[in-house]
């Protein structure tokens, strides 16, 4: 099983994984393959230092290295590869209850639910923590204008399938703001504070 790092190295993270894409060469079944074999051998629990990574290619990359991350990630959602990490079903409590795959917006989406009266606690991600995440990976995406709407559109559609069982109806409300946001203005910050009040308004 891994293990994380007592100090993760982030920064030479994020240089591999810009290199493969790169060298790969984007929207690339190499890039895609490397992605997706990054991603399984962290494993879900280890899965938000994938999205840690992802964010720190946004932090640190040049334009260039960025969008070619943007662009596997986009050729990765098109063959239905999307790097995921596992979840059960938000209702669920028991052992063995089946789980979905999230990929790495709308997983951060329902980390960021308040759950509101649930006995497991408060959200896992504070609404300060989502803006950092989120924003950093959707602005990853908005280096290439296909992904971003691609992406959008895939959000979108997660929101409006009441039947996925993966996610409330408060967090689905919310992901269809912050889709619909994103996909007419580039401008990830805005479409998250817009998901942050959304849900703000629905834990009153």
């Amino acid at each position: 099983m891994a293990e994380l790092l007592a100090q993760p190295r982030w920064v030479e993270a994020a240089q591999a994984l810009v290199g493969g894409c790169v060298d790969l060469g984007p929207r690339q079944e190499g890039a895609v393959a490397l992605m997706e074999a990054v991603c399984t051998g962290l494993g879900d629990r280890l899965y938000p230092a994938f999205l840690r990574v992802l964010a720190e290619v946004n932090l640190r990359g040049e334009y260039a290295a960025r969008a070619a991350v943007a662009q596997t990630l986009a050729q990765s959602l098109s063959q239905g590869r999307l790097p995921s990490g596992s979840r059960a079903a938000w209702g669920s409590l028991q052992l063995g209850a089946q789980r979905r795959s999230l990929g790495p917006i709308e997983y951060l989406c329902l980390a960021a639910w308040p759950r509101p009266g649930d006995s497991r606690g408060p959200s896992e991600l504070s609404p300060e923590q989502f803006q950092t995440l989120a924003s950093a990976v959707m602005e990853l995406l908005d280096c290439d204008p296909d992904a971003r709407l691609l992406y959008a559109d895939h959000l979108a559609a997660v929101a409006d399938d009441p039947l996925d069982g993966t996610m409330p109806r408060e967090v689905r409300a919310a992901l269809r703001t912050l889709a619909q946001g994103w996909r007419s203005h580039p401008d990830a910050s805005q479409a998250c504070s817009a998901f942050v009040a959304s849900l703000g308004k629905a834990a009153r």
